[in-house]
């Protein structure tokens, strides 16, 4: 099983924001509706046992 995406509508201070974690699959989450479509550009380095994804925290300064 894989996390492919992620929608968060209230945690803190993260509102209504999706996140992606496949480079493999378009995600678009409208009107409550979630449509992932396969990245037909995707080309891994990887073995297919493996997938690398990444979150990066932003602050303000």
């Amino acid at each position: 099983m894989e996390l492919v995406y992620l929608w968060v509508e209230k945690y803190k201070n993260i509102k209504n924001q999706g996140f992606n974690f496949s480079p493999r699959f378009e995600c678009e989450f409208e009107d409550n509706v979630l449509t992932i479509t396969e990245n037909k550009d995707y080309i891994s380095i990887f073995p297919n046992n493996i997938n690398i994804a990444t979150i990066k925290e932003e602050t303000g300064v």
